[in-house]
């Protein structure tokens, strides 16, 4: 029997590893492979042979063999230790512990990597990756390899189920690709079950995409009515079975599949492992593998960072360099950016765990594996330039360099921290201080080509220059790119560019706090009201059509008087319009995620007490959950009469609306000063947070 197609999931039972792959022609088709865990054990005081005669009696071991590793990613010279396999995986972490007790081991080590970690790094197979297997009749592994990853731009052909419910109302909705309702169950519960399960069936899928509450209640309910089961809720998370995977449904808006394919394979574990996890622990997974492959013993989690004094830390580390915000209205600026900055920094300039403090001969043991992970994320980064925007082919694009991105952003933090069994301090200061050197070389060579920098944050740099066209700065960009030896692009090239100071009246600028337009008549906004998931729509479609109307002069003298009397004009109508209850509820409604259970919360913030309403009143919420809700009584001395769930109708209270829109204003319009007859003269900044009067619309 040949199956060929994409691995989808390993599990781990006894002395089997249970293996499933999406072949185009058999569809999802379950296989099976021996597996026998194993560790290595260091020996102390005692030869290796000697130790491995000693062991060989453990009833619970399936063999013991002396072998060659590398102790360390440091060494070049391997060392004698015991390869110690154990019967199946249920004695696994009982027999570890009790030979790491033994006083002539000194040490052991793979043995807290996960067991489909293990089963995958030694056959060298990434899941979500294609592959050959030859089994028998009984579909039994007699060998498995995988197939090149190449740069295919489609996502794999997998099945994918997008669902919500909303019992309270009777409903069950299944989503498109984009997340847009493509059906809604109505009617009883145990009816709207039966017929979404049904469909479950029907589709047979390899993903669910959902919330992992709703997810949880359609399986428990599934059983409570007798319906069809496709897994169980275990300690209260729910279990798919079948090689299927959950992923929540903000994972699956922000990638998509071909984003979710992405972070899957660079993990090196199933997608019911890595899709949720922080880029953080998807590194370390990735380090794991790298380090199993390459023969080097994998130490266990637990090992600390050397502790720093405060005065060590400020003497020693300076972090990335930021150049402050020239706070105000500029013009003609160009944003250059250095492409992934620091990941190109470890791949070009060798920088690695081992080697900060001795040659770098050879390539590093980070460098490899971020190279190549780099290399992919700019291909499909500079392909999705090329395609219409938000078709299918950019959308793909788009999700895979942006799951790219989210690991390559953290790499380089990554390689400080505590929790990083490879990393050192030493190798994320050193790679602060090559970024610092890099920008400031930068700097100087826009300098000496008379470009004056009004913005630098760590691996860009805002740059004017009197009368400076997009290709004055592409140029520029790429005379910096040969003299410092990494990629550097035109990010935007802003005919307009406001940069914002902090909102403590200190006067000094924001970091990566600005809004402009773009030489092509569209908007970049950074770190405003807008950007923000917890800012009410109204809020934000005011806030950008405040900036619309600012910027759209063609002159610094026209945006500074005309533009703000207009911007202004725009947000007093707004608040004019709330007083009037003239603005729809949904636009009011503020969605925040909950990060933990309502009842963990210790501050009772306006969208703990919605969800906490909402638990009352029988809807399940809890930590993931998106709760919508909407300010009724802002000063009310009652938590529960400040907000109401957004679902629920009712009134609003205005004034509150009109105070979030005053300071959506502020936040754009503080560098201005307000033009009026008679001359310029400072707009007060309490004038657009003052609330005025307290009505409410109903």
């Amino acid at each position: 029997m040949r199956v060929e197609g994409w691995l989808l999931d390993i599990r781990v039972s006894g002395d089997e590893a249970h293996i499933w792959v999406r072949d185009p022609k058999r569809g999802r088709v379950k296989l099976f492979d021996r597996y026998r865990p194993d560790f290595y054990a260091e020996p102390r005081g005692m030869e290796a042979s000697r130790l491995r005669d000693l062991l060989e009696e453990h009833d619970d071991l399936a063999g013991v063999t002396v072998e060659c590793r590398l102790s360390s990613i440091q060494e070049t010279k391997e060392v004698e230790v015991l390869r110690i396999r154990v019967r199946d995986a249920g004695r696994f972490r009982r027999v570890q512990k009790e030979i790491q007790a033994l006083p002539c081991i000194r040490e052991t080590y793979d043995a807290d990597m996960e067991h489909e970690l293990r089963y995958l790094a030694d056959r060298g197979l990434a899941p979500m990756g294609r592959i050959t297997v030859e089994a028998d009749g009984d579909r039994r592994i007699k060998s498995i390899t995988p197939l090149p990853v190449g740069l295919e731009l489609e996502p794999p052909p997998l099945e994918v189920l997008r669902f919500g419910m909303r019992l309270e109302d009777g409903m069950i909705m299944t989503f498109d690709p984009d997340l847009e309702v493509e059906h809604v169950f109505r009617g009883p519960t145990r009816r709207i079950l039966r017929d979404f399960l049904d469909h479950f069936a029907d589709l047979d899928p390899d993903i669910v995409a959902s919330r992992e509450i709703d997810l949880a209640a359609a399986l428990q309910l599934g059983r409570d009515h007798g319906l069809r089961r496709f897994g169980a809720v275990r300690r209260g998370e729910p279990k798919l079975w079948g090689g299927r995977a959950h992923v929540s449904l903000s994972t699956y808006g922000r990638l998509g599949l071909s984003g979710l394919v992405e972070r899957v394979m660079y993990a090196r574990l199933p997608t019911r492992f890595s899709s949720e996890w922080g880029a953080g622990r998807a590194i370390e997974s990735r380090q794991c593998y790298e380090a199993r492959r390459r023969g080097v013993l994998v130490p266990n989690r637990g090992g600390f960072q050397p502790v720093m004094t405060l005065g060590e830390l400020l003497l020693l580390d300076y972090g990335g360099l930021i150049f402050a915000p020239e706070v105000g209205l500029h013009e003609d600026v160009g944003a250059l950016d250095f492409e992934s900055m620091f990941p190109s920094l470890i791949s070009r300039r060798n920088i690695s765990y081992e080697n900060i403090r001795g040659g770098r001969d050879r390539e590093g043991f980070m460098v490899g594996f971020t190279r190549e992970t780099l290399e992919r994320r700019l291909h499909f980064k500079h392909l999705r330039r090329k395609l219409p925007r938000d078709s299918e082919e950019w959308l793909w694009c788009e999700g895979r360099q942006l799951a790219l991105k989210e690991i390559l952003f953290c790499t380089y933090g990554y390689s400080g921290c505590w929790a990083n069994r490879f990393g050192n301090y030493d190798t994320f200061m050193e790679i602060n201080r090559v970024a610092r050197d890099t920008l400031v070389e930068s700097m100087g060579v826009a300098r000496a080509r008379g470009y004056r920098t009004i913005y630098g944050n760590n691996d860009s740099l805002f740059l004017h220059r009197p009368g400076a066209t997009r290709e004055d700065y592409e140029d520029l960009a790429g005379e910096i790119a040969r003299r410092v030896g990494l990629p550097m692009a035109v990010e935007a090239y802003f005919r307009f560019l406001v940069l914002l100071p902090q909102k403590n009246d200190s006067g000094l600028g924001a970091i990566n706090k600005y809004y402009g337009r773009l030489d092509d008549g569209s908007h970049k906004h950074r770190g405003i009201e807008l950007r923000r998931r917890d800012t009410a729509p109204y809020v934000a479609r005011t806030q950008e059509r405040a900036i619309e109307a600012l910027l759209g002069f063609e002159t610094l003298g026209e945006v500074r008087i005309e533009g703000v009397r207009r911007a202004r004009r725009v947000i007093e109508e707004a608040c004019l319009r709330l007083r009037r209850g003239e603005v729809p509820m949904e636009e009011l409604r503020i969605s925040v995620a909950l990060r933990q259970d309502p009842r963990e919360y210790k501050a009772r913030l306006p969208h703990v007490a919605a969800a906490e309403a909402l638990n009352i009143s029988g809807q399940r919420v809890g930590a993931g959950s998106l709760v919508d809700y909407v300010y009724v009584d802002a000063s009310h001395g009652n938590r529960f009469r400040r907000v109401r769930p957004a679902a629920y109708g009712g009134g609003f209270d205005a004034e509150k609306y009109v105070e979030l829109v005053r300071e959506a204003g502020r936040s754009i319009l503080m560098p201005f000063e307000e033009a009026e007859e008679g001359g310029l003269r400072p707009t007060p900044l309490t004038a657009w947070s003052r609330p005025s009067g307290g009505a409410r619309a109903g």
